[in-house]
């Protein structure tokens, strides 16, 4: 199932609302997930640490051959970002992320825009908003473990990384994105594809750091070079 249709689905019945906020069962979505796309998989960015004490978890999932991220904040049950926060906290925080990465892919995505009921066209689908510059860089946990990294020959080669408010975070999701789609890559082109589908995205990126964009080109020519010596 493409997007087209896995944002059709109704997921009234796996969700529950807490302080007005709605949330979707994450172990339903994870099989919605797989039920559509036995491939699809996913894994948890860095997260990130403010100055005080308040932390900011990010989910990758990649499904039908597209990478997307999503983040939220640890919060306590007023939905306000916890101080310090436990790993139970966390691991809420990270499942809530899953299903909201999830979402991006169509499932249940129409809940995010406070609808009831899923969209029936085109017109009616909520709109992302568009990637923009966050301001400030905030300090990186160092105790997560890298992405986990899979083989394939996937065909969209397109990437969506959601806002932030931190630079470093958005920038860390899009580099684990770019990573998955790298190690997806599996011909010379797709690599050429995956920047060319992906411009704006990376232009964004060179304009926030100009460091960060040239360690990611030497990513991918090292990448076109590892592919074009194995044709």
């Amino acid at each position: 199932m493409d997007y087209k249709e896995l944002r059709k689905i109704d997921v009234s019945k796996y969700t529950e609302k807490k302080n007005n906020l709605t949330y979707l069962s994450w172990a339903w979505a994870v099989d919605q997930l797989l039920l559509a796309d036995p491939k699809a998989h996913w894994f948890y960015p860095e997260y990130q640490r403010w100055g005080n004490g308040t932390v900011m978890v990010f989910c990758t999932v990649v499904a039908n051959d597209i990478a997307r991220t999503a983040q939220l904040p640890v919060m306590d049950y007023r939905n306000k970002p916890i101080a310090e926060p436990d790993s139970f906290a966390v691991n809420t925080a990270m499942q809530r992320a899953l299903a909201k990465a999830i979402a991006l892919h169509g499932i249940g995505l129409y809940i995010y825009n406070g609808e009831d009921l899923p969209p029936d066209t085109e017109e009616d689908m909520p709109k992302i908003a568009n990637i923009s510059a966050p301001p400030k860089a905030v300090e990186k946990a160092k105790d997560i473990p890298a992405p986990t990294k899979t083989a394939g020959k996937p065909g969209a080669w397109q990437l969506t990384v959601m806002d932030t408010n931190d630079a470093k975070g958005w920038l860390e999701s899009l580099k684990a994105g770019v990573d998955t789609l790298l190690a997806l890559a599996v011909h010379p082109d797709d690599v050429a594809n995956i920047f060319k589908n992906n411009r704006v995205v990376f232009d964004k990126a060179k304009a926030m750091d100009e460091k960060f964009y040239s360690e990611m080109m030497v990513s991918f020519s090292k990448t076109k070079e590892s592919l074009t010596k194995g044709k």
